[in-house]
């Protein structure tokens, strides 16, 4: 069977599970042949999934549920990194150690999901965001690393990676371990595709997840693999060190008891309590038509 998934990002070691479940014939093994296309700057795959021109697809679980509030028909059969990287970093040698040394300090945000989350944190967690001076950033640490700021929302398998290779040490505090505990990097479809070919969305489930498995156990063979993609703009000590912090966001306790990948209602709650209060999101979605768990009962 010949179907296609979609990044939503450049290629990185964020999807070390589906290029060495290709390189490796782990898609193969499951009947099936799979072409992975990059995503971008200007490449959505959720558009691209539901419009037909491509299979499958891997997007954050914020931006599938806005697609089912604008009933987008997409189902999530995975989500493989059971800990969403977002979070906020703070330099070492600031002083910040603890939620409560936020309090009077000046944060950096973009919109999305790593301020959303992190918003969350702060009020289940006792801290009022308005005793925080909030500044708009970028995704580069130049703010921070200048002083102009004392916190930074950041994907913590990416940014903290990069500061820590110019030679900082960083304070990383990261919404799960606070008690909002959502998933990231999940793989969906589309309903009608999903409703006729269950048994090719769960091979794809499968085989991805057997790629993250032999990922960490052959974590330099994984890397040559990844770099093998696109060997002009990835760094192997920088993505060496990004997939160590990413095996901790896909295996987790939950994940190696349950299955790589594997979902839990909490979660998607989660999710949709946030997007309430700090997204945006206004219309009701049915949580049991988002996403399937059909791939591992």
């Amino acid at each position: 069977m010949s179907v296609s998934l979609r990044l939503p990002w450049f290629p990185n070691v964020q999807f070390t599970g589906s290029f060495v479940a290709q390189a490796k014939g782990f898609f193969a093994d499951e009947g099936l042949d799979v072409t992975i296309n990059p995503g971008g700057f200007d490449v959505n795959s959720i558009t691209l999934v539901a419009a037909g021109s491509d299979t499958f697809g891997l997007h954050d679980t914020n931006s599938l549920l806005f697609a089912a509030a604008e009933d987008i028909p997409l189902i999530t059969v995975a989500t493989y990194f059971h800990k969403h990287p977002g979070g906020v970093m703070a330099l070492a040698d600031s002083g910040i150690e603890t939620l409560e040394d936020f309090v009077g300090r000046r944060i950096g945000f973009a919109e999305g999901g790593p301020w959303q989350l992190t918003q969350a944190m702060l009020a289940k967690n006792g801290i009022d965001v308005n005793d925080i001076e909030q500044v708009t950033v970028g995704f580069d640490l130049s703010a921070i690393l200048n002083g102009d700021i004392d916190l930074q929302t950041v994907f913590f398998t990416n940014q903290p990676v990069l500061a820590e290779g110019e030679g900082y040490e960083v304070n990383v505090f990261v919404p799960y371990d606070y008690g909002i505990e959502t998933s990231a990097n999940a793989l969906f479809t589309t309903k009608d595709y999903f409703e006729s070919n269950p048994e090719v969305a769960c091979a794809m489930v499968r085989a991805i997840s057997r790629g993250w498995e032999y990922a960490f156990e052959n974590p330099e063979e994984a890397l040559d693999i990844v770099i093998a993609v696109d060997p002009e703009n990835l760094d192997r000590d920088k993505e060496r060190r990004s997939l160590e912090v990413t095996k901790t966001v896909v295996l987790t306790p939950d994940a190696v008891a349950d299955g790589i990948g594997s979902m839990k209602h909490s979660r998607w709650e989660t999710v949709d309590e946030v997007l309430r209060e700090y997204g945006g999101l206004e219309a009701e979605v049915d949580l049991n038509s988002v996403y399937s768990d059909a791939c591992y009962s």
